[in-house]
């Protein structure tokens, strides 16, 4: 091979890095190359569920180079189920998992909301005893400042904006836990559809309560360039018989019927809980379109068979997984990713 030759290989390949480098200063491109490709976007959250304080957690090493901006833990993010008003077990939950997180030394920002186990009872609704126990001891985890409104209201629904390149995307934290309802008992435990639980057709019946419910009207008119509901529980599911908003039918159809009726047309959903991952999807009556992604669990899966999922995009994914949301400001559309503990996308989806 001449000389020449080499010469004009290396302009060829200076040229072609320059490019690239031009490129990156726009935005930022991520390639998988597990078939996936996501587009130049502007923002990336992070999002998971499901962690184990007492077991090893290697899915963090994929997780702390992704650069995210914010990470969301979106619920069970201890296991400290506790009978007694001391909470001990969930204290000593708490104290292990900071010891875990401050070891790991991760360089992203914590968003956080709880599910059952992190509130301290597995299903556990309104009528747990020491939930505002519980309460204060999530706040004190999660270095809440003591002037946040969480501290000084029942509940821990909250919301935060994040802003970039002029694109504002608000996150809405749902809190199922303190205000709902006791669930309806299946009447065939572990057959498909009535795993441990049925819907409950009595309208009396809340997810939310009243506040919240109130709250979130106002939230969802707020107009943002995107909104992002976090619910610890599935929304959008129908087909199995665990924890889902299906247990209140009417709940899971007042709030479809306020996303539609809402500025937006798309709205995605965030949630957890499940001990595996999933895409959902749902048209509404104004032909709006609901997406839901479900990340489940950060180091606690278990081998489970698949479910019936009338609304799922494809099969659930089962082992450890954590999520991840772009937003692609330039073309008004979200790619949502399903990661597994490489960092590989095994399931995605580009809403727009």
């Amino acid at each position: 091979m001449s000389i020449v030759s080499n010469f004009h290989k290396c302009i060829m390949f200076i040229i072609f890095v320059g490019a690239l480098l031009l490129i990156s200063c726009t935005s930022k491109t991520e390639t998988n190359f597990n078939s996936h490709s996501i587009g130049p976007y502007q923002m990336k959250i992070g999002f998971g569920s499901c962690l184990k304080q007492n077991k090893a957690m290697p899915i963090f090493e994929a997780i702390k180079v992704e650069n995210f901006d914010v990470f969301l833990m979106i619920g069970d993010n201890v296991y400290g189920d506790s009978q007694s008003e001391d909470l001990r077990e969930l204290r000593s939950a708490y104290k292990k998992q900071k010891e875990n997180l401050i070891k790991m030394n991760l360089n992203f920002p914590f968003e956080a909301i709880w599910d059952d186990h992190d509130y301290g009872l597995n299903d556990g609704g309104k009528n747990y005893p020491f939930k505002e126990q519980a309460k204060e001891l999530f706040l004190d985890f999660w270095d809440i400042p003591l002037d946040d409104v969480r501290r000084s209201r029942r509940g821990l629904y909250y919301d935060v904006l994040k802003s970039i390149d002029d694109i504002d995307v608000h996150i809405i934290f749902l809190d199922t836990r303190t205000f709902r309802d006791e669930l309806t008992p299946t009447d065939d435990r572990g057959a498909p559809g009535k795993e441990r639980y049925i819907p409950n057709l009595d309208r009396s019946v809340t997810m939310l309560g009243q506040d919240q419910w109130n709250w979130l009207r106002r939230k969802m008119s707020q107009p943002y360039d995107y909104k992002i509901i976090v619910t610890s529980i599935q929304f959008l599911p129908v087909g199995h018989g665990w924890e889902s908003w299906n247990n209140m039918p009417h709940e899971r159809d007042r709030l479809i019927n306020m996303i539609d009726n809402s500025v937006l047309d798309n709205i995605v959903v965030l949630s957890g809980d499940r001990h595996r991952g999933g895409l959902y999807q749902l048209k509404t009556s104004t032909g709006k379109i609901i997406t839901e992604i479900t990340s489940s669990s950060l180091n606690a899966a278990f081998t489970n068979a698949e479910e019936s999922g009338p609304l799922r995009i494809g099969g659930t994914f089962v082992g450890e997984n954590y999520g991840a949301l772009y937003i692609h400001g330039d073309e008004n559309a979200i790619t949502l990713a399903l990661k597994d503990m490489k960092g590989e996308i095994v399931r995605s989806l580009l809403v727009d």
